[in-house]
């Protein structure tokens, strides 16, 4: 199994990256633009992790959980190893991240012919297909919920006073809601050459999901310089980072 990878991160009205991403191997936490070629692997991980703004530390937090990911080494490729290590994550996040830190994360694993994405927070993650973006993640957010029980209408989200509402996460910030949500997980077939995209809601909140299908299409690791170049020309809201990862 090989991957490749375009990742950029951008700043944006903040005066600090509280977002952090990783291959599994390397975490960054700047300004950045790189495409990369990954060796082969019996399994490979990528995150993407959003630090809480408002929270304390939401730099390190974010930090912390893509270092969390990144030492962990994956003897199986299943739902419930991976909500093992994320329990882990997060007992770990209580003891040593600073009181009301969080982080959201987006993740994705594969091998041994499976691929399983998982999230706690609103970090997203989507499938690419030539025809097709496939949102496969799902928002741990108080809108999310709205939308959920038809409260509130997808399409009429916008600037809604209560978008930025996160009801899961990790980190001290996020104890509470240990005991009443569950991390997501979608698991899948690993098909070749398969595309993924990883963000923070930086980048959804700016571009819609069709318009991003189309900067990105048809090879998306390639085209990845369209969609950074369309969000440089966007005014920003956040930080705001993406990883899209081909596997082979």
């Amino acid at each position: 199994m090989e991957s490749r990878t375009f990742s950029a991160m951008l700043i944006g009205p903040r005066d600090r990256q509280e977002d952090a991403i990783s291959d599994g191997k390397t975490v960054l936490q700047a300004d950045l633009l790189t495409r990369k070629n990954g060796s082969f692997a019996e399994r490979i991980l990528f995150a993407v992790c959003d630090g809480m703004g408002g929270h304390d530390g939401g730099e390190i937090a974010s930090m912390f959980v893509c270092e969390q990911l990144a030492r962990i080494r994956w003897k199986k490729v299943s739902s419930a190893h991976v909500l093992e290590f994320l329990a882990g994550i997060q007992q770990e996040a209580m003891v040593q991240l600073p009181e009301n830190s969080g982080t959201t994360v987006a993740g994705l694993l594969a091998g041994n012919g499976r691929v399983i994405a998982f999230n706690a927070g609103d970090s997203r993650i989507y499938r690419l297909e030539a025809d097709a973006i496939h949102y496969i993640s799902h928002d741990h957010s108080l809108i999310q919920e709205m939308i959920d029980q038809s409260i509130l209408n997808a399409n009429n989200v916008g600037f809604h006073p209560l978008r930025n509402v996160i009801e899961l996460g990790i980190g001290p910030a996020f104890d509470g809601a240990w005991n009443i949500k569950k991390v997501h997980i979608h698991e899948e077939d690993l098909e070749t050459p398969s595309y993924y995209l990883l963000c923070s809601d930086g980048l959804t909140d700016i571009i819609g999901e069709s318009d991003i299908h189309e900067l990105l299409m048809p090879d998306p690791v390639e085209n990845g310089t369209r969609l950074y170049n369309a969000l440089k020309q966007k005014r920003l809201r956040d930080n705001t980072s993406f990883m899209i990862v081909e596997i082979r």
